[in-house]
């Protein structure tokens, strides 16, 4: 079984996510045996998954695990199924319902948005102190219980299962040093009950206990600092494999010296716990052995691929598409660089008053409120907007006639290759890694130089002003986009199967 180790799954993705979806698409096709795992809990994972068309059967989560939820079967769970104490009175507000007990707040009920589905009630004692809250899960039952202490602060937290029991404990404590600190608890699992200081243990054991259900497992860890502390620590035998979704350093001028990334840090400093490396483009995999060696293996493997009915479909029609529509599509973060595309679309704009600048992605933090007041202070609230997430980019790309990425670091950028399997030319920072593997400068777009808006509206402008290369590039973007099919991409990622398929064999001889 080959496991995508993650943190979360969230309706909004980044990068990585994305990447790991279409991994087990393609794993799924050509039948390799393969599941995310993440570990955070979520009530909505259900939901979650049916959005990101991720199979039940392909998807492992650490609380549903323990707690024996992971079927899929759902029922409502509304005020029809939670009968009110007597002698209560009730007031309804937008999506709460008040309920009093002799002229005294008694609970709170919440209700999902836009459904009359209970999502959680709130509980207070005599004082209007809250005592504890009770969650249900989206597909009908209770799944969580929290109770407080007199400063209002969570002191225990129960985590059920769709067997009513409970199945997991997380306790808040004061430490002698007066830090608040946690354990866990597993209940009645094997017949026993397992107490952790943290929530790493607790992963380690989950990933040990994923471990036994298969041999020769394989864990590709998408998330350093949350899972690399669990799987370095696993008792039991499997292969790790660390998967670099973004630049390994944090200054690209020096490879071989720089400081690494907060994100790698602890993954590459115990570089011999992997027993393969995975890197998306052929240059950071030179990079990355020129500095920790060759004695790993290390496999180079875009992130992403064009899907054979991507490749089929029929091209959107040049003239169909939105005159001087311009598009970022990257999550709101000071790496992905907004401020710049806006500072270069204030040039765009004088020149072509109609061009419309579209910002697509959530946001990191209150990055946006700053991207905002500067769009205000340019003037352009008109025409730079501020899209937000959206799972079908697709309908983006294909109403758009440019893209534009001025990122100061990438691991591949499945935003490019999206924008040119949908024939959207694209100009992008020549930046470590990815844009100058995709993109065909002044073919199928423009690379730039990181820090130089100026060039950015340099790019943007002539291409704008010429519709006819324009276009041109549109198409040569489709057929550029093919060099990234599934077959092709497979292939790379055969060559790592192969590898640990040897491997196998090798410990089964032993």
């Amino acid at each position: 079984m080959y496991y995508f180790l993650n943190d979360n799954m969230q309706y909004s993705k980044s990068g990585i996510e994305q990447a790991e979806i279409n991994r087990l698409r393609l794993f799924n096709q050509h039948d390799i045996p393969a599941k995310i795992v993440t570990r955070i809990f979520a009530m909505d994972l259900t939901n979650i998954l049916r959005d990101a068309q991720i199979p039940r059967q392909n998807f492992v989560n650490l609380f549903e695990f323990f707690c024996k939820s992971t079927g899929d079967t759902s029922q409502s769970f509304t005020m029809n199924d939670f009968p009110l104490p007597a002698n209560t009175t009730t007031t309804r507000k937008d999506n709460q319902l008040q309920v009093f007990s002799q002229g005294k707040m008694l609970m709170i009920i919440y209700f999902r948005k836009d459904s009359e589905e209970i999502s959680n009630v709130q509980y207070f004692d005599v004082n209007g102190r809250t005592v504890s809250m009770v969650w249900w899960d989206v597909r009908g039952f209770k799944c969580l219980e929290q109770f407080f202490d007199w400063e209002g602060k969570i002191s225990q937290e129960q985590y059920y299962g769709q067997d009513g029991l409970v199945h997991i404990e997380k306790n808040h404590f004061l430490n002698r040093q007066g830090k608040e600190s946690l354990s866990w608890r597993i209940l009645n699992y094997k017949g026993s009950s397992w107490v952790f200081t943290g929530m790493n243990e607790m992963t380690r054991f989950f990933y040990d206990e994923l471990n036994t259900l298969d041999r020769h497992n394989v864990f590709i860890c998408d998330r350093t600092v949350e899972c690399d502390w669990g799987l370095f620590h696993m008792k039991t035998p499997a292969f790790k494999v660390l998967h670099l979704h973004n630049d390994h350093v944090s200054d690209p001028t020096d490879m071989l010296h720089s400081p690494l990334n907060n994100n790698y840090t602890n993954a590459l400093n115990n570089w011999n716990q992997w027993d393969a490396v995975i890197s998306a483009t052929p240059e950071q995999s030179e990079d990355v052995s020129n500095r920790f060696g060759t004695a790993i293996p290390t496999f180079t493997i875009p992130v992403g691929y064009v899907s054979d009915e991507e490749i089929a479909a029929k091209h959107q029609s040049f003239k169909s598409r939105e005159k001087n529509l311009v598009v970022h599509v990257a999550r709101l973060a000071p790496e992905k660089q907004q401020n710049h595309s806006i500072q270069a679309f204030m040039e765009v704009h004088q020149k072509f008053p109609d061009a419309r600048l579209e910002l697509w992605g959530y946001a990191n933090g209150d990055i946006e409120k700053k991207f905002k007041a500067q769009v205000a202070e340019a003037g352009l609230n008109d025409v730079v907007l501020f899209k937000g997430y959206t799972n079908n980019i697709s309908e983006v790309y294909n109403r758009a006639q440019i893209g534009v990425l001025p990122s100061r670091a990438e691991g591949f950028s499945l935003t490019l290759l999206e924008a040119q399997a949908h024939g959207v030319p694209m100009v992008a920072n020549d930046v470590k890694y990815g844009p100058s593997d995709i993109i065909q400068d002044g073919q199928t777009g423009v690379l730039t130089e990181d820090g130089k808006p100026q060039q950015l509206a340099d790019a943007l402008i002539k291409l704008l002003g010429d519709q006819k290369t324009l276009k041109r590039y549109s198409e040569a973007s489709y057929e550029n986009a093919k060099r990234y099919s599934e077959d092709a991409v497979f292939e790379k990622w055969q060559i790592l199967l192969d590898h640990f398929k040897s491997l196998s064999q090798d410990e089964v001889t032993v």
